[in-house]
């Protein structure tokens, strides 16, 4: 069977790019899947490791126009069997390709990820009138997903949020690392991996742990990220008075050694398609605190690996953080946990559906 993929690039340090390359790897290397990727401008080398056995295409394009055109001939030339959207400007003209190819949209967002994007937005004039906006673009979005032979969501919410159209299923998102070494939840340090965007929810975590803070004045919180949000964050440690305390990283690629290094992991977020990054605190062996948001975290984390708190509420995610930090054979315990259940979201426990759903469509067009 013949795969490609789509996506705009793989330089960055996203969580659709870390997933992507955790599928493709897998396909290529296991598999008897030949496994192509068509970057529609590729900015770098990417930023996590593609097997050689991946065959990467680069396009060098930038408008949807010549998107098309360079997409379409490439399509032709390779005849695959199925093509795999991840929700770029492809999105909207890809079903309409003459290619003879199955189309999937592998979709990395919830459904309303656009409306809580806004609505987590602190300081935005006019805020109805964006609402408004990409309420619409939601509604156009929701056209275009009906065009595609396959959908498939990150969780079995999402599917209900979409309606649970006949088109649509969920497959988790596989793990995409391995550590043999844990975490000793000894360590006073709270980590927190994400881009600095309101949906991310950082500032919260800031909040939530300035609170505490005092309290705790050996433990130290450290989030890895960049975005919009920087600024916010920083005046909102300076706020607080937990300069000594908190500490902003760019991303890097070893997180798994920084989770190690760390006793709890904070889950923020106002609104997620899935929390891989969970799934990687947890193969770790951390326990975590989660905003227990639109879709995600309920899925992932039972009550015996972490501690879901009510959505956006910044009290009780303080409370959680310090019932973690207040005791040691808690982190223990619940870390320990966390280290055993993670196994479902193996690669090898996640990618025979998609084989198994790729198989169907084939055979289905045959």
């Amino acid at each position: 069977m013949k795969i490609v993929y789509c996506i705009k690039s793989l330089h960055p340090s996203g969580g659709t790019e870390r997933v992507l390359t955790t599928k493709m790897n897998f396909l290529a290397e296991h598999t008897e899947c030949s496994v192509y990727v068509i970057l529609q401008d590729e900015q770098g080398a990417p930023f996590f490791q593609l097997s050689p056995k991946v065959h990467r295409i680069s396009l060098r394009v930038k408008g949807k126009r010549d998107y098309r055109i360079a997409l379409e001939q490439t399509l032709i030339s390779l005849r695959p069997d199925v093509t795999v959207c991840v929700g770029g400007q492809e999105l909207s003209f890809i079903n309409d390709l003459k290619d003879g190819s199955k189309k999937v949209l592998e979709f990395h967002y919830t459904k309303n990820f656009l409306v809580n994007f806004v609505k987590g937005i602190r300081r935005i004039p006019f805020k109805s009138l964006h609402l408004l906006k990409v309420w619409l673009i939601q509604k156009r979005l929701a056209h275009y997903v009906k065009k595609f032979d396959l959908v498939v969501g990150l969780t079995a919410r999402d599917v209900q949020l979409w309606g649970s159209p006949v088109n649509m299923t969920y497959v988790y998102n596989p793990l995409s690392f391995r550590s043999s070494v844990k975490s000793t939840t000894q360590n006073k340090e709270i980590i927190s991996v994400g881009s600095f965007t309101p949906a991310k929810g950082m500032d919260l975590l800031v909040e939530a742990f300035g609170r505490i803070a005092l309290r705790y004045p050996d433990w130290r919180l450290s989030i890895y990220g960049s975005g919009q949000d920087y600024n916010l964050l920083k005046e909102l440690i300076a706020q607080y008075h937990i300069e000594s305390q908190v500490s902003l990283y760019e991303p890097v690629r070893n997180i798994g050694d920084k989770m190690v290094e760390s006793s709890i992991y904070a889950f923020p977020s106002r609104s997620d398609g899935f929390g891989l990054v969970l799934t990687e605190a947890m193969e770790c062996g951390l326990p975590c605190v989660a905003f227990d948001c639109e879709c995600g975290p309920r899925e992932i984390l039972s009550p015996d690996t972490g501690i879901l708190v009510p959505p956006q509420d910044i009290n009780g995610f303080a409370h959680a953080l310090a019932r973690l930090m207040d005791s040691d054979s808690l982190r223990k315990n619940m870390g320990e946990r966390a280290a055993e259940e993670v196994s479902r979201f193996y690669p090898e426990n996640i990618m025979p559906r998609w084989l198994e759903l790729f198989n169907k469509l084939v055979k289905n067009s045959l």
